[in-house]
């Protein structure tokens, strides 16, 4: 008998350690989660809960079941167990895990990133006058978006449709409004694909820049990328390519977990794992590269906190209304995963995308746009630019053209442009799923039904639209 309570015993606590390691990554999660939706997203602390939060963590045995949850101030917690974390809000900047951010504000820098000048905000207006009311056919394509799959899970809280830079549809979930910004996830990772390409317009980056090379220039100590390639450059982090041994698989003590919700400078886990692969050999879907190059996006930047430089280079010309892109405790914008958008500003970013690439746009060049959605070469990296999944072969949509490409975000959240139906659809949800997002045939009809409205073009501009 004494020797089976020793065995319970073990077994209890060996299955207390499992939940407590589990629940430092939950309650990371929980904690910022909580803060962003609240802070960020003008969300109830309930509804963040019971739709975000505890449908993540119930996918981990017994972790939501011991999940308690706080908001105090601009503060909000989270513990299991023994576990516990919290996440702050600062205005201009959002929500960060674990204490204090390393202070890369000026005074002025939070005042700065909230003005909107009187031109964009006269433009913001002009693109979302919807001229004539919203065709029953596309709003019936839409009330299939939000209708709900047999067992439930598809929870699509917002979907925008433009065409040809103007709104013709719009429709969001309570307590969701045109007003709430809502995370992109992954959708981070082309917005910071376009921010460097604004520096390589302007000559500050190239994607030819070394890694290593950049790193030892900005004072970075060897001791934390000992192991990286001498090999890699910036194009092979945009490309998923690196080669770091870094795995995104999203459970307990897992690389990507302990980057996302540690308590260290994020760019630095996928840096300090050495290699796997040499650089450009493997296409590797890793949120570890993304955030190199928002380490090293940031420090092209001089003294100018990233939020005035966003300001000035992007908000203000694209008449971008309530952005806001938070960063981990070293003040490192976070380019794989935390921008929060309004369902219309995503739209914003998404024709900005679609006037780059058909070369009408001054911000991004079309050959930086073009390039950004140009197939992988390496192995397995077929359907993946720089920083944006591509439809090659039309193997992602098949009912879409070839040349259709996407912004896209865990739990069901994309931003896709369709050049020759000169579209952008932006859907935003929180599709714990993803497969119940079932975009494929919403996108299909939409943009069945605005190539029907399009003059067939000539066949100069056929030419035009096959260009690399």
């Amino acid at each position: 008998m004494r020797v089976s309570w020793v065995l319970v015993l073990l077994i209890v606590a060996g299955l207390m350690v499992v939940v407590h390691s589990a629940g430092k990554v939950g309650v990371g999660y929980a904690a910022k989660q909580l803060c962003s939706g609240v802070f960020v997203s003008g969300l109830p602390a309930k509804f963040v809960v019971e739709n975000d939060i505890e449908p993540r963590l119930a996918t981990v045995p017994l972790l939501s079941r011991f999940l308690t949850t706080g908001v105090d101030g601009e503060t909000a917690s989270a513990r299991v167990l023994t576990a516990q974390a919290e996440a702050t809000y600062r205005a201009g900047y959002g929500c960060t895990l674990h204490g204090d951010v390393a202070e890369s504000a000026t005074p002025n820098a939070v005042a700065s990133a909230q003005v909107l000048d009187l031109a964009a905000a006269s433009k913001a207006r002009t693109m979302f006058e919807q001229r004539n009311a919203t065709p029953e056919a596309i709003t019936q394509i839409i009330e299939g978006a939000f209708a709900e799959p047999a067992g439930g899970g598809r929870n699509t809280l917002a979907i925008v449709v433009m065409h040809r830079g103007q709104l013709v549809a719009e429709r969001y979930a309570d307590p969701v409004n045109p007003s709430t910004r809502l995370q992109g996830w992954s959708m981070n990772k082309s917005l910071m694909a376009s921010f460097v390409g604004i520096q390589v317009g302007k000559g500050d980056m190239a994607l030819t820049d070394n890694v290593a090379a950049r790193l030892t220039a900005l004072g970075v100590s060897p001791k934390i990328f000992a192991g990286l390639s001498d090999a890699m450059n910036l194009k092979h982090l945009m490309s998923m390519t690196s080669g770091l041994d870094f795995e995104e698989r999203y459970f307990p003590g897992d690389d990507v977990t302990e980057m996302l919700y540690g308590q260290g400078p994020m760019w630095q886990v996928p840096v300090g794992l050495g290699q796997r692969h040499e650089p450009g050999e493997v296409f590797s879907y890793s949120s570890g590269d993304t955030n190199v190059v928002s380490f090293l996006w940031q420090n092209t930047l001089g003294d100018e906190p990233y939020i005035d430089w966003l300001q000035r280079e992007v908000y203000a010309p694209l008449a971008l209304t309530e952005p806001l892109l938070e960063p981990d405790v070293a003040g490192f914008q976070v380019g794989s995963s935390f921008a929060n958008l309004t369902a219309r500003d995503w739209a914003r970013v998404g024709q900005w995308w679609l006037d780059a690439w058909h070369g009408r746009d001054t911000l991004l060049s079309q050959d930086w746009q073009r390039t950004a959605v140009t197939p992988g070469v390496s192995a397995g990296g077929a359907n993946y630019g720089l920083g944006f999944w591509l439809n090659t072969e039309q193997r992602i949509f098949p009912n879409l053209s070839e040349n259709t490409f996407h912004s896209g975000g865990n739990s069901g959240q994309f931003v896709v442009v369709i050049p020759e139906a000169e579209l952008v659809v932006v859907r935003l949800g929180l599709t714990l799923e993803e497969s119940k997002s079932a975009m494929e045939p919403v996108l299909a009809a939409l943009s069945d039904y605005f190539v029907r409205q399009m003059p067939k073009p000539t066949p100069a501009e056929k030419v035009a639209s096959a260009l690399p």
